[in-house]
């Protein structure tokens, strides 16, 4: 029923991996010699940092979307168990909530 929702999750998901991995690199990357550069790369670690959360919270949900998916609760409001609609659940796939409780 969901065969289109759990691909494009899955895909996210691949994506999001692939993202965390970059970020990590760089994260591990030897700091340069030059203390300007030093800060600059800093800088550039903090945003790098704030990627990484964002992105293994996005990915949590993805999982969190494809268990639902495999349990049979997928499209349902955690909040009053209404459907969620499928319009809601292509726009926003890993929404836990119904458009009324989101509100």
């Amino acid at each position: 029923m969901y065969d289109d929702i759990r691909t494009a999750l899955q895909h996210k998901r691949d994506e999001l991996r692939q993202r965390i991995s970059k970020i990590q690199r760089n994260l591990r990357s030897t700091p340069a010699p030059d203390s300007q550069e030093q800060a600059s790369e800093r800088e550039n670690d903090e945003v790098l940092e704030h990627l990484d959360d964002s992105s293994r919270a996005e990915m949590e949900m993805i999982e969190a979307a494809l268990s639902r998916i495999t349990a049979g609760g997928y499209g349902r409001c955690i909040t009053c168990g209404d459907t969620i609609t499928t319009e809601r659940l292509t726009a926003l796939p890993y929404t836990t909530l119904c458009i009324t409780c989101a509100k």
